[in-house]
């Protein structure tokens, strides 16, 4: 490929900037080529600029493929960005699903509980005496009741 259609290429995904300058002293040129890309990543490693010096004949022969081997590594760069953000986009999407469904569970399920519970010990001794229903006593005892009811009035009631 080209120098121009090496710079289009990288120019898809990044503004460019290029500086070029020369040192007479030493014969040497310096080329800048600085992305500033179109779409934010969060990757700072995508504005890095690629700074090169050396002499003309040797920009040209190896400045096409030094630009062509950044350009590979910055669009890799790019599409791990891209779907680093994607798999944090979907886990985010996924946290909220999840939260919002516990929530709605949590409230769905908590609410009715506590009002039956309530309800039912209200119907269950309406007169306050400690029994069910109209002064009628049921006809089971309770396991913890019934080692109680043996124990001789004089014995002290641990448990009762």
């Amino acid at each position: 490929m080209s120098m121009f259609g090496e710079l289009y290429q990288l120019a898809l995904g990044a503004t460019l900037t290029l500086t070029i300058s020369a040192d007479e002293r030493s014969g040497k040129l310096t080329v800048n080529v600085i992305p500033k890309p179109k779409v934010d990543h969060g990757e700072t490693a995508l504005s890095t600029p690629l700074s090169l010096m050396a002499t003309p004949e040797e920009f040209d022969s190896s400045f096409v493929s030094v630009l062509s081997a950044y350009r590979s590594e910055h669009r890799s760069l790019a599409e791990q960005a891209e779907a680093t953000k994607e798999l944090l986009q979907a886990a985010k999407t996924a946290s909220q699903t999840k939260a919002r469904g516990a929530v709605a569970k949590a409230s769905a399920g908590q609410a009715p509980k506590a009002d039956t519970d309530s309800n039912e010990e209200a119907d269950a001794d309406d007169d306050g005496d400690g029994s069910l229903g109209g002064g009628e006593k049921p006809e089971t005892t309770t396991a913890a009741a019934a080692p109680q009811s043996r124990l001789p009035a004089s014995e002290p009631q641990l448990f009762g």
